[in-house]
């Protein structure tokens, strides 16, 4: 990737979001193949399990490659910065979820398009809340 562009954090945070994306993919197919997980219910608690383990893989790409700090400040992370990242991007799923979702569905969008939309508009609330929330410097 050239310089330049590398050294832009919105490419940056894109870059990052679809490796977490491919983490997650992946850590869903090893705990389902690891563990026999061979029934509906069994997948979605390894969904979760995925989703919880990619959201921490996650803050921790961000963390190094997007928002990278000089210093690591161990009780910061852990008590601050972590949990300001669940709630972001809870508040986004949320969004998505009870807001986005039904009311371009109820306008009729095709809910693969609905779900792109939702991509796209959630993508950017995590940046912005990441960027002046979670990982602002102080």
């Amino acid at each position: 990737m050239p310089a330049k562009l590398s050294q832009n954090k919105i490419v940056r945070f894109l870059i990052c979001g679809g490796v977490t994306a491919a983490f997650n993919i992946l850590a869903i197919a090893v705990i389902i193949k690891f563990f026999k997980l061979d029934q509906p219910v069994l997948h979605n608690i390894a969904n979760v399990i995925a989703i919880e383990v990619s959201l921490l893989f996650s803050f921790f790409v961000y963390r190094t490659w997007v928002w990278s700090k000089s210093k690591w400040k161990f009780k910061e992370v852990l008590w601050r910065e972590i949990p300001l990242y669940h709630l972001s991007c809870g508040s986004v799923v949320a969004m998505r979820s009870l807001i986005l979702f039904p009311l371009l569905n109820w306008l009729g969008v095709h809910y693969s398009i609905n779900s792109l939309v939702g991509i796209v508009i959630g993508s950017a609330m995590n940046y912005v809340m990441s960027d002046r929330l979670v990982f602002k410097a102080k």
